[in-house]
């Protein structure tokens, strides 16, 4: 660039958008702080509109029965998925 800058402003950070989670074998999880996990439907965004929208921004529509009022959002595979799971809600 003229500038002398790498154009990293516009890829960086490369955050996961939500419709990756739509694939094969693929799921969307939310993770709290306290340490619940829960899978998360992303249908509701979807039909919002928002599936090329990062899941990074899209963890403050989240809240956990601790109290917490975001969790972070990771996409894993079908076999990654944890034993206790739940606690977890979309709130809008």
């Amino acid at each position: 660039m003229a500038d002398g800058g790498f154009g990293l402003q516009e890829t960086w950070p490369a955050w996961p958008r939500l419709n990756q989670a739509l694939a094969a074998r693929s799921s969307l999880w939310a993770i709290c702080r306290c340490g619940r996990e829960a899978v998360i439907d992303p249908g509701a965004w979807v039909g919002q509109g928002l599936s090329r929208q990062a899941t990074a921004h899209l963890e403050t529509r989240l809240r956990c029965v601790c109290g917490a009022r975001r969790a972070r959002l990771e996409i894993r595979g079908l076999a990654e998925a944890p034993a206790m799971t739940g606690g977890i809600y979309v709130f809008r």
